[in-house]
């Protein structure tokens, strides 16, 4: 029997983080020291010029509760390495001989954690750019790893695709995070180092699963502790027990998951209505120990066993299931970024995606998205070293998962670049700065725009705005651009005060954009 154990993360294949300490660890018997000996070929980027060879060692003893943990020394990036792991028995006698783990073909440059819900989840094989993906030169420097989705102590599934590192085409490459996946496509040449991307998400979730439920404590945010309790007073605890397990035999079942995969390729509404009536009388696994949505439930299960495993940063996509509570979306993002950073003691960046317009999708609608939009918005203006994506161009009425993920994972990558980078590179959404109406026609207002140099409509009529004046909507009668500059002429607009709002709508079709084609921003402003 093997003694000694490293972390799942661990293993041949990986990705660790350049630039910042390197902590491994696993367990071992009490007492036995552990030498880690990490040892390879480094590139330090300018004004080094030539190649590095390098070994780094450290040791560790196993603790009282058979746990240790050892850190070396940051690194540059580089390729090729290997990390070779001895444990020796110096007093208990409980090993026969020394154990030894080596582990091969690590890479060391950067590692994004991809996290959220269903959209970042989202199945390579699903993206409407599929095909075009399977015809790609294979990329060597991007690895994948898919945290296993295990929703409670003890639960056993299927976790093909999970819980082990690899490369484009390899097993779970079809299964990965599309967005992460892209990601990584387009800004691994950019940078010139090895990514690594992390998956660690599950469709249907809210933020308050993702966090220590600590942070949940303070009103606003204790509703979703408050709720959970009400949830869970329905039930004796063996029923819940018996109830939640059983259900979970059904989600896990492999002919669920055969009825269930048409929807993420895309149906229409008779499709979907039609799926509903034949499973209206499926189980569901109620609110409890053993549902993915309790409080602080996935942080414990799947993200506490990273820590504190570095990494540069991260893209979230998520927000869709917390549209009931889209009021104080805001707080339970700050909060599980703070928890993210404090746990991990880093400021590292986090990147997140606005959500996409969207109408109706099984049971689901999209009321509260326009408040979630907004949230969103505040927390990249408010939050240190955060930066969020618009994708309101991409939306679709009847599926809440748009797609064309790749082009999620582009406008990322573009982010990254111009936030994390440095890159001298238009990034960001065009984003209102200026409205002003006309001093001498008040039936003319003008409208300015940051980060473009010129504004570009992809068909012949711009649509997404609204004038409200005391209480009424006033037709639109011309929308133009000039430059960075949006014109709009409303004849029955009056000198009174009004509002103008672009996309303000929980679906909303945006079809102008800047020169690096990401689309203009949701707003509402009053003007005088």
């Amino acid at each position: 029997m093997k003694l000694l154990t490293l972390a799942p993360i661990f293993q041949s294949n990986m990705v660790l983080q350049r630039g910042k300490p390197i902590t491994i660890w696993g367990n071992a018997p009490v007492g036995t020291v552990i030498t880690l000996t990490l040892s390879g070929t480094t590139k330090p980027e300018a004004p080094v010029s030539t190649n590095q060879t390098i070994a780094e060692t450290n040791t560790a003893t196993a603790s009282t509760d058979g746990t240790w943990k050892c850190v070396l020394p940051a690194m540059d990036a580089g390729e090729n390495f290997t990390l070779k792991v001895t444990c020796k028995d110096s007093s208990s006698g409980l090993m026969e001989q020394d154990e030894t783990i080596i582990l091969r073909n690590i890479s060391i440059g950067d590692i994004w954690l991809a996290c959220g819900q269903s959209n970042m989840e989202f199945f390579l094989r699903y993206d409407a750019d599929w095909e075009s993906v399977q015809k790609y030169e294979k990329n060597p420097k991007i690895h994948m790893y898919n945290v296993p989705q295990l929703a409670f102590p003890g639960h056993q599934k299927n976790t093909t695709g999970y819980g082990y590192w690899f490369t484009e085409g390899e097993t779970g490459f079809e299964t990965f995070s599309a967005p992460g996946y892209s990601f990584a496509r387009n800004i691994q040449p950019e940078i010139g180092v090895p990514i690594g991307i992390i998956g660690c998400n599950w469709g249907g979730t809210t933020a308050s699963t993702w966090l220590d439920e600590s942070y949940l404590q303070q009103e606003p945010l204790s509703v979703y502790l408050k709720e959970y309790e009400n949830a869970i007073s329905a039930y004796t605890p063996r029923e819940l027990k018996e109830i939640s397990l059983r259900a979970w035999k059904f989600e896990d079942s492999p002919q669920h998951a055969v009825d269930f995969m048409p929807l993420l390729y895309g149906r229409d509404r008779e499709w979907q209505e039609n799926y509903m009536k034949e499973h209206e009388k499926d189980p569901v696994i109620p609110m409890g120990p053993w549902n993915i949505n309790r409080p602080g439930g996935l942080y414990h299960q799947m993200l506490e066993p990273l820590i504190p495993f570095a990494f540069k940063g991260v893209l979230w996509y998520q927000g869709e299931s917390d549209a009931i509570h889209a009021e104080m979306y805001d707080k339970l993002l700050t909060s599980l970024i703070s928890c993210w950073r404090k746990k991990w003691n880093d400021n590292f960046p986090f990147l997140f995606v606005q959500l996409a317009p969207f109408g109706v999708w099984l049971a689901c609608d999209s009321t509260g998205y326009t408040q979630v939009r907004e949230k969103q918005e505040l927390v990249s203006k408010t939050v240190p070293n955060t930066g969020m994506i618009s994708i309101m161009d991409i939306g679709s009425y009847y599926d809440i998962h748009p797609k064309q993920k790749l082009e999620v994972g582009r406008r990322l990558a573009l982010l990254a670049r111009g936030k994390v980078y440095g890159e001298s590179i238009l990034c960001e959404s065009p984003e209102l700065i200026c409205a002003v109406r006309d001093a001498h026609a008040h039936n003319k207002i003008t409208l300015s725009f940051s980060n473009c140099r010129t504004l570009v409509c992809d068909d012949n009529k711009i649509t997404g705005f609204v004038l409200i004046q005391q209480e009424k909507e006033i037709p639109i009668d011309s929308v133009s651009i000039e430059d960075t500059q949006i014109i709009l002429q409303a004849e029955a607009l009056t000198d009174a005060p009004c509002t103008v709002s672009f996309a303000w709508a929980d679906y909303v079709t945006v079809n102008v954009h800047n020169e690096a084609g990401l689309p203009v921003k949701p707003f509402r402003r009053g003007m005088v």
